[in-house]
């Protein structure tokens, strides 16, 4: 979630940046009642003082003036509450336009109303195999060598589950040991991360835990949610804390069971272990200054791109 000061100060890039994503998002509206809310702040300040000068006052003063000062004290203690009560209001309106205000995209990321415009910048060293016969897909391979079980996770949590059984087993721990070797040798902290996270926490890493579309699966009657990627716990795990510049970049790399809910995925490709509810991820993460980020995003690159 795009900070709220940042909005306020570069509503222009923030709304441009709303268009090229193609979100409906009233920067304006925003700015507007933000700059609102803090008038109403600073005069929570101001009355509250005002109402401290009134309570040193009353024990200074003549039984005759005590019951007047501690009317008005009275009175201003009812102008904080009111004033609170407005903050609140706009608090809660300001959250939801927040909530619906995308992260700033990379200058070099393409514009366009679907995957048509997506560029190819690079690719991997290992070239796509071709086969002189029809080969089986992940499905059939999975299900002939007893490797995976599509219809005993049906029968157990539902439709878009799965059981990984036998070599599948050792392949996906071979496959995260692989990831954890190659990341940390690059200089990465491993971590496993929880499996919950607060939903102050998502909207902070730019996640939406509620609505129709959402990817979240959500605790009822609670503050916690299933996290959809390591991103969320990892960005979480520094939350309001402020670093030394010395300190940076640091590199995380996290291993989570990731949840997703797959909200409006009808026609994308779902088939066998594609869109599924639940999996397992290795996350490449990192905090850095602002001039460190594109060389730390090309370091992520060419760590994917080189077998």
């Amino acid at each position: 979630m795009l900070d709220r000061r940042f909005i306020v100060e570069n509503h222009e890039l923030v709304a441009q940046n709303c268009q090229r994503r193609g979100v409906d998002a009233d920067v304006d509206r925003l700015v507007e009642l933000e700059l609102q809310r803090r008038d109403l702040d600073k005069q929570v300040q101001e009355l509250n003082q005002q109402a401290n000068q009134l309570a040193k006052s009353v024990g200074k003063a003549s039984a005759e003036e005590r019951a007047a000062l501690i009317e008005q004290g009275r009175q201003v203690r009812e102008q904080v509450d009111a004033t609170k009560k407005q903050q609140d209001q706009l608090e809660e309106e300001i959250l939801g336009l927040q909530n619906g205000i995308p992260n700033l995209t990379h200058p070099d990321a393409p514009v366009g109303d679907d995957d048509q415009a997506n560029l190819e910048v690079r690719r991997g060293k290992t070239e796509r195999p071709q086969f002189d016969f029809q080969p089986k897909d992940h499905v059939a391979l999975g299900e002939s060598l007893d490797m995976i079980d599509f219809e005993g996770g049906a029968r157990v949590p539902g439709a878009g589950f799965y059981f990984l059984r036998n070599d599948a087993v050792r392949l996906e721990l071979a496959l995260q040991q692989y990831a954890l070797q190659t990341l940390t040798e690059a200089g990465f902290t491993p971590v496993i991360t929880p499996d919950l996270a607060y939903t102050e926490i998502l909207h902070g890493t730019g996640y939406i835990p509620r609505g129709p579309e959402t990817q979240i699966y959500s605790i009822e009657n609670t503050n916690l949610n299933l996290v959809a990627t390591a991103e969320i716990t990892l960005g979480g795990m520094y939350a309001n804390h402020v670093f030394e510049a010395d300190q940076l970049p640091l590199k995380l790399c996290g291993i989570s069971h990731c949840f997703r809910t797959e909200a409006g995925a009808a026609g994308r490709a779902s088939r066998g272990l594609y869109r599924v509810h639940q999996f397992t991820k290795v996350e490449m993460f990192a905090f850095t200054l602002p001039e460190q980020s594109d060389a730390t995003l090309e370091e992520f690159c060419d760590l994917e791109c080189r077998d």
